[in-house]
């Protein structure tokens, strides 16, 4: 019988020898723990690639590009914005890592739904600017876990418009590398092979017995994936995807940054000090008091124009320059801020300098008005009247931080809320009827400036059938004009409710 030679234990030599099965089997859970650690951890400097696409993310994804397709493809905007607005923002929120609270996720939507507004109110460039800010409001809180400040959010803008559009493209080709070499075909055939047969007898039989799925198996497989509208349409879900991805994966990505205020340190042995300052204001007060003088006098008809200038080319001639000079005035009280608060007869040149640049404000919103009773309304006068009263509520916020020591980030804040603020409400403000409705009841039927009127657009019919002066049958169109036409709102996506009043308008009042 022969006899088994068995061997206890394994030679230290062959041991040694073997030390690459010992690394393989004990050593790989750690550096596979390292490199997951290395995957997760954010390299300093922004933007960067998460290592593996987010299952989430991905859906979330597919749902917006779906949404888009419904809401965008081929049809007119209007109120498709703004719910698509709302559904972008509600999905960044679900994505947010470690989740929000319900006042968080309230405070957030209602931020947004605000924003939004203008666009359900009318869909214009102003409007749409309102969308952006939501949406950016939304990605920079999402982003840094706090209210960005203006450096954080300016480069958080730089990264998503100019990166992030590569980034979708980039994770993908590097989740498909990594996921290829442990796929088994072979698994993946016995895995699906029966689902896909039984499924495809089911929906035979479900076609056969519903002409619904019929129909809509016809629509399938009559689908041309070559045809030039089918590419048109893939090329727009796969440029929306790349433009979506950074804002659906955002957090993570941005490095917090350090936001200092800067401190404007003026050369007080240079050009701007205590008496060059004293000397200025002086000189400035005489300047404005002879100016403010002048205008009461021509203004209250004690003084005369000099020969051939009407008080049309006078109002014309000195709106615009005044309300720069009053732009001039406020940023020069800013800037020597600091040597004013040292002195108190600098303070009080300072409070008659601004008291007078208010009134200057004030003729120079009066010359607009004369210019615009002898020459009619356009949207420049009306924007050159609100920036008037922005410039005017300036200087107010300036007066009121001198006098209670505010800093200059109050001031900036006070008047970026007025700005806001003022734009927000011109979303709503119907300014071609407002103008053309003006000009109508205030200027004389030979004088009408009608090209101009005819170019402000549909919104401007209303105003012009109620005088009974333009129709589309008289004025408007004829002569070289253009023609004003109305498209009634066919899609529920172009949909806005200023279209929406006019349109009801033009079928109660005028059976159009």
């Amino acid at each position: 019988m022969d006899a088994q030679l068995v061997i206890c234990g394994l030679p230290e030599r062959l041991a040694k020898d073997a030390w690459w099965f010992l690394d393989e089997v004990h050593q790989a859970p750690q550096t596979s723990e390292k490199t997951a650690t290395a995957n997760t951890v954010a390299p300093q400097g922004g933007l960067f690639l998460t290592g593996r696409m987010s299952p989430k993310a991905i859906g979330a994804l597919v749902v917006m590009i779906l949404l888009a397709d419904q809401l965008f493809w081929q049809t007119e905007l209007g109120i498709s914005v703004a719910l698509y607005t709302l559904a972008l923002a509600a999905c960044m929120l679900a994505l947010k890592p470690g989740g929000v609270t319900r006042k968080e996720a309230g405070l957030a939507m209602a931020f947004v739904a605000v924003c939004v507004l203008p666009v359900v109110e009318m869909l214009q460039p102003l409007s749409l600017l309102f969308c952006a800010v939501a949406i950016i409001g939304v990605l920079g809180w999402i982003a840094t876990g706090t209210y960005p400040k203006v450096l954080q959010t300016t480069k958080m803008l730089i990264e998503v418009w100019f990166i992030g559009p590569f980034l979708l493209p980039i994770e993908a080709a590097s989740d498909i590398r990594a996921n290829t070499s442990r796929f088994d075909a072979k698994a993946a055939l016995r895995a699906t092979a029966l689902p896909l047969v039984i499924g495809g007898l089911f929906l035979i039989l479900f076609a056969s017995a519903n002409p619904l799925v019929e129909a809509g198996l016809d629509r399938v497989t009559s689908f041309h994936l070559l045809s030039s509208d089918q590419i048109s349409r893939v090329v727009f879900w796969v440029i929306g995807a790349c433009l979506l991805w950074p804002y659906l994966t955002a957090s993570g990505r941005f490095t917090a940054l350090t936001h200092k205020p800067t401190a404007i340190a003026l050369p007080l042995t240079g050009l701007v000090n205590a008496g060059s300052v004293r000397t200025s204001l002086i000189l400035f007060n005489v300047m404005f008091a002879v100016q403010t003088f002048s205008d009461i006098g021509v203004l209250s008809g004690g003084m005369t124009l000099p020969d051939g200038m009407s008080y049309a080319s006078y109002a014309h001639r000195g709106a615009y320059p005044l309300l720069i000079t009053a732009l001039l005035s406020g940023a020069f009280a800013i800037a020597i801020r600091p040597l004013v608060a040292q002195s108190a007869l600098l303070r009080g040149l300072m409070y008659l300098w601004l008291g007078q640049t208010l009134f200057l404000v004030l003729t120079a919103a009066l010359r607009l008005s004369l210019y615009v009773e002898a020459y009619t309304l356009t949207y420049l006068r009306v924007a050159a009247f609100i920036w008037m009263g922005l410039i005017f509520v300036g200087i107010v916020l300036i007066i009121v931080q001198m006098a209670q020591a505010r800093p200059t980030a109050w001031l900036m804040r006070g008047n970026g809320v007025a700005v806001a603020a003022t734009l927000y409400a011109c979303c709503f403000i119907n300014f071609a009827y407002l103008i053309t409705d003006y000009n109508m009841s205030h200027t004389a039927p030979e004088q009408l400036d009608l090209e101009y009127l005819c170019n402000l657009g549909e919104q401007v019919i209303p105003a012009m059938m109620d005088f009974g002066e333009i129709t589309d049958n008289t004025a408007c169109g004829r002569g070289g004009l253009p023609a004003l036409r109305f498209d009634p709102i066919t899609d529920w996506q172009e949909w806005g409710f200023r279209r929406w009043r006019l349109q009801r308008y033009l079928e109660t009042y005028h059976d159009l």
